[in-house]
């Protein structure tokens, strides 16, 4: 009988080890998640509207500062959401999910100016970045 119940053990298949279940987080740590990713939001934010915001005296040199600033907020900003969203992930869902297209969008539109495609090719990357920006806005209040 031994050997019928070792052979039956040597040939049934070995328990699934079992996942872990998820992380859960209380409200608190979701609160402050969001505010987190709403604070990096601000900091982009403001990078991008200044550096945009910048009037040169239109000599070449000034010009082209001014651009490879609008660039280097739209990577820099980029890179300091996708940052923020990922060490946050339990952040509300909804607002991850829109940083993380915000962020898709500063890269879109930053390759397109460095690749200097018309402005009518970046249009849409400009309305689904400002899309976004108003509904990162509103969740963040």
């Amino acid at each position: 009988m031994a050997l019928a119940v070792a052979a039956g053990a040597w040939f049934r298949p070995l328990p699934k080890p079992e996942s872990p279940a998820a992380k859960t987080y209380s409200e608190q740590e979701v609160a402050e998640a969001k505010r987190a990713v709403c604070e990096a939001f601000t900091k982009a934010s403001r990078a991008v509207n200044v550096a945009g915001s910048v009037n040169g005296d239109r000599q070449p040199a000034s010009t082209l500062a001014i651009a490879v600033n609008v660039r280097l907020a739209l990577e820099a900003g980029s890179r300091h959401l996708s940052d923020a969203a990922r060490q946050h992930h339990f952040a509300p869902a909804d607002l991850v999910r829109t940083i993380n297209s915000l962020a898709t969008e500063y890269q879109q539109i930053a390759l397109d100016q460095l690749g200097d495609a018309t402005h009518d090719a970046i249009e849409p990357h400009y309305q689904a970045a400002d899309e976004a920006i108003s509904t990162i806005e509103l969740a963040c209040k």
